[in-house]
């Protein structure tokens, strides 16, 4: 009885053992199934130079086949010495990166084909790709949470590509010398802090955009051939505006509903600029207004509704400037500096300002400028209406 129960024991026990061996290899191949199937995220920085190693690892067996998330940095592209990279095709699964999306010194790189699943990125760079025409590829791109940056790209001519691109951090576009317009930009609404629109000499328009909101700094300067800045006309208040050394710039049309800059607005070196329309609704300036060195501005009649101005109002340097007319309804200023305008001789505009502030804690020495102009009357002629020149 013994050895039979014994027999059976052994044999239960043999076949416990023989079931536990088999639970535990089929949950280990469960699990390398599953982690297989889930392996689509990366973490760390990948960069790839040239088009043999950005192959090898998306093709099969490599290490980014299945990859869908990168938690890191992607860098394509070599800034040194420039890749040889034709085709970025095989990032196709790619959805999102965490961290930055670099493109840089790409010198045969035409297309951005294979990034169309890509939906998010922290910070992108498109720069230095000197064959690249548009950014077709990045058709489903819709955030970019903080930067994005295309700049010296020598043959792009539009933004092609970024039709469902909605909001961006900052977004800065330099030194592409054949860019023409904005077209592909049509979606985008929100900058949360900074846009930037610098030196791309064939730019004519940026009418493409619907931009509503720049949480900071609207910059646009040394586009010498943008006429107007249509495509911003749903802007109705930012903190600094810059609008300098745009040479074919005659009017601010554009800014027409841009009703309060927090801090301050800069006009300077735009020699085709005659009047200053678009800015007929701005009302306050928190910090400054600088409008300096505009060879063809006659007339500030835009300004007839701006009312307040928190520090400087300087006025420098337009040689067309006859007449302030246009600032009547301006009632307090900071501080006031209006000098080298070399034909400007009535201030009447400004004889009802009853504010100009001290600029130290002794009130009788206050911070009053007005040299070098055609007519110079002192706080106490404008104070009296001595306004104009006899």
């Amino acid at each position: 009885m013994k050895t039979i129960e014994t027999k059976i024991v052994y044999n239960r026990a043999g076949f416990i053992k023989r079931k536990t061996t088999f639970l535990t290899l089929f949950l280990f191949l469960n699990m390398l199934f599953v982690s297989t199937i889930n392996a689509q995220t990366y973490t760390g920085d990948i960069h790839f130079k040239n088009q043999t190693d950005l192959n090898k690892a998306f093709s099969a067996g490599g290490i980014l086949e299945h990859i869908s998330d990168i938690k890191g940095t992607l860098f394509i592209g070599d800034k040194t010495n420039g890749s040889d990279i034709t085709t970025i095709t095989a990032l196709s699964k790619v959805k999102t990166i965490s961290e930055d999306l670099y493109i840089i010194s790409n010198l045969k790189l035409k297309s951005l084909k294979g990034l169309e699943a890509l939906v998010k990125v922290a910070n992108i760079e498109v720069s230095a790709n000197i064959c690249l025409e548009n950014l077709e590829g990045l058709n489903n791109l819709k955030t970019v949470e903080e930067y994005f940056r295309i700049a010296h790209n020598s043959a792009l001519l539009s933004f092609k590509g970024l039709t469902n691109l909605q909001t961006v951090g900052e977004f800065e576009v330099f030194l592409n010398s054949k860019l023409n317009n904005f077209e592909g930009l049509e979606q985008l609404t929100t900058i949360t802090t900074n846009l930037t629109i610098d030196d791309n000499a064939e730019l004519l328009s940026i009418a493409a955009l619907q931009i509503k909101s720049v949480g900071d700094v609207l910059k646009i300067s040394g586009n010498q051939k943008l006429k107007t800045l249509q495509g911003l006309e749903k802007i109705t208040t930012i903190k600094t505006l810059v609008i300098n050394d745009n040479n074919s710039l005659s009017t601010l049309q554009g800014l027409e509903h841009l009703k309060s800059i927090n801090n301050g607005a800069l006009i300077r070196g735009n020699d085709a600029l005659k009047n200053l329309d678009g800015l007929q609704n701005l009302k306050t300036l928190g910090a400054y207004l600088d409008i300096w060195s505009n060879n063809s501005l006659a007339s500030l009649d835009a300004l007839q509704n701006i009312t307040k101005i928190g520090g400087e109002l300087h006025i420098a340097d337009n040689k067309a400037l006859t007449t302030l007319d246009g600032l009547e309804l301006l009632k307090s200023v900071g501080s006031l500096s209006i000098r080298n305008n070399l034909k400007l001789n009535n201030y009447c505009a400004i004889t009802k300002l009853y504010n100009i502030t001290a600029n130290n804690a002794d009130d009788s020495k206050i911070d009053f400028e007005i040299k070098y102009n055609n007519y110079n009357p002192s706080l106490e002629d404008l104070q009296t209406k001595k306004c104009t020149k006899n």
